[in-house]
């Protein structure tokens, strides 16, 4: 079977990830992925409020406020730890820019890249499985052959997630309960540990 458009945008975007990795190195790329982690750990326990505002301000469905309070807080949390890394890079700088270094730097730099790219979907699709707000969506989630492994490499940040948002299924109304037990069907049969 062809790959899909879904997955190929998918693919680029993870590609995007490396090469920003090669072309900063390790050192930026670190901090990159430090701030990847920081951000679902934070955003994660802090959404929720703002979210809930966003719903009763704006009159915007409850799963859409959430998922996107959660993705504003997890980019500023993660860019806010890039940019202190990215100082870091600047002061080791003289050290990474010798040749044999400069190379091992940009190649670290371009898996981790890879890395970050892969948990930062992985992160967002399974907070978007978890809070449905588009049938499209879903539908595509659920006949990608990228995004479940994206899931299972981000599982290794679920210990990071709060219980309240790996149980949300059984604080859902009725009819979103619906769209979200046809996601483990579609999505989680792949996956171990996301029921």
């Amino acid at each position: 079977m062809p790959i899909s458009y879904f997955d190929l945008v998918l693919i680029l975007i993870i590609a995007g990830f490396g090469l920003f990795g090669l072309w900063f190195g390790l050192v930026h790329t670190l901090g990159s992925l430090i701030g990847t982690v920081a951000g679902v750990y934070l955003a994660s326990r802090y959404y929720e409020p703002v979210a809930n505002w966003l719903v009763t301000t704006t009159g915007w469905g409850e799963n859409f406020s959430k998922t996107l309070i959660f993705v504003i807080a997890f980019f500023i949390i993660n860019r806010l730890v890039g940019v202190v890394f990215w100082i870091l890079d600047k002061i080791l700088g003289l050290i990474t820019h010798l040749p044999f270094i400069n190379s091992i730097n940009r190649m670290l730099g371009l898996a981790f890249g890879l890395l970050e790219g892969s948990i930062v979907l992985g992160i967002t699709f399974y907070f978007i499985s978890k809070f449905p707000f588009g049938d499209h969506l879903v539908a595509w989630m659920a006949d990608s052959k990228v995004v479940p492994p994206l899931i299972n490499l981000a599982s290794i940040l679920w210990p990071l997630i709060p219980e309240a948002i790996k149980l949300i299924q059984t604080n859902l109304p009725e009819g979103i309960a619906k769209i979200t037990n046809n996601i483990p069907t579609s999505i989680t049969d792949k996956i171990p540990g996301l029921k």
